[in-house]
Formats: structure tokens, sequence, C-alpha cells
């Protein structure tokens, strides 16, 4: 319509020239000139109204990919974001003017750190969970940097690095990485975090289900030491399952296989969260030295989803950065 309409007007301004020099007695022509100088608004509001409509419609793709992309983030899988946070304190926190009161800790962060969730990392997850439920009973908030964490084998041995890192996550107990303390652990021994999770020296060779985690609290003597039988976690992982892993990270896996893989690998994970409190045998707890008469600040009495979903940070500019802090959903 647009190039109809620079022809017109491209013969308007040849023609112009030649009525100036024709008689008065050709009115015919003057009349066909204005004629044609009267349909070029017309064709203009068309084309405009054109223009609009595609203007229109570009803006309803814009806000329509915007509407898309502006949700908040959510997981695939909603176990990962549906299991109950863990309440902690960490002495910097406070110090720093970030939070006096306790913080929660998801486990949806715990799978952001090792990369995906499983049953290795919903078993770390929930060995920490049980130590720290005997370290700190009748509801007291454990405290980062007051536990000490001794790990069934060296980092690189089997899956215990991947636990480890689960662990410390939770408990603030770090191997010979962890922040020294500087000035502040030179006052407390709460700010060190180096060498309080332990690593063997060398691999111990032993099977999984014997492998036992053990958690002292510092300021207690409280003892306690947690094996995970994960051989019993269903659906199995057997050598066909493993062979469609390689297919799976080969990108060969058809979409029904994929589909299939997907609900294998996540039930397993759904499968410790489910049973680790009501199946005999599948975390095996052994205390070594009871905890004392509780002195620490307890929320017994207190919802800890409740108080989760109420925390905020003193610092506003933690949840500011880019991206957004995402929203939790909390059983």
């Amino acid at each position: 319509m647009r190039n109809l309409y620079k022809i017109i007007v491209l013969l308007m301004l040849v023609t112009l020239p030649l009525a100036a020099c024709t008689p008065a007695s050709a009115p015919a022509e003057v009349a066909v000139e204005d004629e044609v100088t009267d349909a070029a608004p017309a064709e203009d509001a068309a084309d405009e109204e054109v223009a609009d409509e595609a203007a229109a419609e570009d803006t309803t793709d814009d806000e329509t990919a915007e509407a898309e992309t502006d949700g908040v983030f959510a997981w695939d899988q909603d176990y990962i974001a549906e299991v109950p946070p863990i309440m902690m304190i960490d002495p910097y926190f406070g110090i720093f003017g970030q939070s006096q009161v306790p913080v929660p800790y998801y486990y949806d962060d715990a799978v952001k750190l090792s990369g995906h969730s499983c049953g290795a990392t919903s078993g770390a997850w929930t060995i920490a969970r049980k130590a720290l439920e005997i370290l700190y009973p009748d509801g007291e908030i454990p405290v980062r940097g007051q536990i000490a964490v001794e790990a069934p084998g060296a980092e690189d041995e089997w899956f215990v690095g991947v636990f480890g890192e689960v662990i410390t996550y939770l408990t603030g107990a770090s191997p010979k990485t962890g922040f020294i303390g500087a000035e502040f652990g030179q006052t407390d021994d709460l700010f060190v975090r180096q060498n309080k999770m332990v690593y063997a020296d060398e691999p111990t060779g032993q099977m999984p289900p014997q492998r036992e985690w053990i958690f002292t609290r510092l300021d207690t003597g409280t003892k306690v030491g947690i094996k995970f039988n994960l051989v019993v976690i269903t659906p199995i992982a057997t050598p066909e399952r493993q062979e469609m892993g390689k297919k799976m990270a080969a990108g060969e896996a058809t979409p029904e296989e994929a589909a299939d893989y997907y609900e294998y690998w996540n039930d397993r994970a759904k499968f410790v969260f489910e049973n680790a409190d009501s199946m005999d045998g599948f975390f095996q707890i052994t205390t070594y030295q009871e905890a004392p008469l509780s002195t620490g600040e307890a929320i017994a009495e207190v919802n800890t989803a409740e108080l989760a979903a109420e925390f905020t940070w003193d610092q506003d500019y933690i949840t500011e950065v880019p991206p957004d802090h995402d929203e939790r959903t909390i059983l």
C-alpha cells in the first residue's frame, strides 16, 4: 500500500507542471487531479491504520513474551521446593548486621550446590537433619560453627565428598578450605570453620551402608553417629538404568525414555524424604554422648514453616541483587 501511494504522488508531481501549461478549456484534467489529490489522504489514513495495527500486534507479542518470562522460577520437580527448611543460627550474620534471628536453610539450595537432586543429595540432607535434631533437642536452634563432623572416608572416595558439601552447607563445618576465622575466630571459636569437617587421610573402602557420619556439638560434647542405608532406595539402580543414564547424558534417549528416566531418578530422592522417619534401618542412629539440658534458643512451640516464611534479611541488598530472590513453597 505504501508503494502504491508513492507511485500516485510521483504521478502528481509529473502532472502538475503539465497542468500549469494546459489551456483553461481543459477542466477535465484538473478534475482528475483534484480527485487524485483527495484520494491521497484516504490512502495515507489506511496506511496509518495498518501501521497502527502492526504496532499493536508487536506490542502484544512483546507483552506476551514479557509475561511468559516475568514469572517466578519454579522447579520442574515440585518436591525440591517442598522439603521443609532447617532453621540455623550463624554468628556471622549477627555481628555483620545481616540477621539477628534464625535463618532458614533450604533443600533446593543444596540441590543447586550439588548440581542436582538425587538419593545421595537427599540422603546427605537427611543425615544432617537427624544429627542436628539430636545435638539440639527440644526445638533448640542449631548454631553453625558449633558443630564438628567426622566423614566416613576420604573426600574423593565414592560420594563422600558430595555428602560432605551438603553437610557443610548446613552446619558450617568445613574442611581445610574453610574460613580460618581471622580476627573473629581469635575471639570465639564459633567463627572458625576450617578443619571442622574432617575427612579420612586414605580411602576406608567401606560399603555405603557401613559409612557412619559422626557429629559433635562442640559446646556440650554431645556426639551422634548416623548411617544411611541407601541400598534400600527404590526404584533400584539396575545396570539397565545405568546404561540409560549414559544414553541420557549423550542426548540419545527418546522423549518416552527421557520421561521414564526423569520419574525413576526423582522417585529415588522422594523415597528418601518419604521414608526417612518411618522405615526401620534406613537411617541408623547411634548416640555416643547424650545432650545435656538445653541452654540455647528454643523454638519448640513455633511452627518452623511459618518462621521460615516470615524471615527477611536485615540488609535488603542481600535479596535485591539480580536475579531476584525466588519465592519458595513451604509445607
